[in-house]
C-alpha cells in the first residue's frame, strides 16, 4: 500500500486559488458565450490534481530556481495553473499557485 501524504495548504495558496476563480468568473462574464458550469471544472481539475499529489508528490517536476521545491501542473482550458509546494516528510506543503501564462510565483 502507498503512503499517503497530508496536504497543507498556506494561506497564500488559498488567496492565489481565490485569484485564479475570480479570474475565471471575470473571464467568462466577459465572454460573449460563458460557460456557468466553467468555474466548477476548475475546482474539479484542481480536486484530482491534489488527489493524484497526495499519494505521487515526488514524480511532480523540481522548481528550477529552488530544487527544494517542486510544481504541480493542473491543466484546464487552454492552459491551466502550477502549484509551487514542498514535501516535508508525510506532509506536502502547498506553498503558492500561478496561472500557466503568469511569469512568476508572487
Amino acid at each position: 500500500m502507498s503512503k499517503r501524504f497530508r496536504l497543507v495548504p498556506t494561506v497564500t495558496l488559498q488567496e492565489d486559488i481565490g485569484r485564479l476563480e475570480e479570474h475565471i468568473i471575470q473571464r467568462e462574464l466577459a465572454s460573449s458565450t460563458p460557460d456557468d458550469m466553467c468555474l466548477f471544472g476548475f475546482r474539479d481539475a484542481v480536486e484530482r490534481a491534489f488527489g493524484i499529489l497526495s499519494f505521487a508528490p515526488h514524480t511532480c517536476r523540481r522548481y528550477e530556481e529552488h530544487r527544494e521545491f517542486r510544481e504541480l501542473i493542473i491543466p484546464f482550458g487552454h492552459g491551466g495553473c502550477v502549484v509551487l509546494f514542498a514535501i516535508r516528510d508525510a506532509d506536502v506543503v502547498l506553498l503558492a499557485a500561478r496561472d500557466q501564462h503568469e511569469h512568476d510565483y508572487r
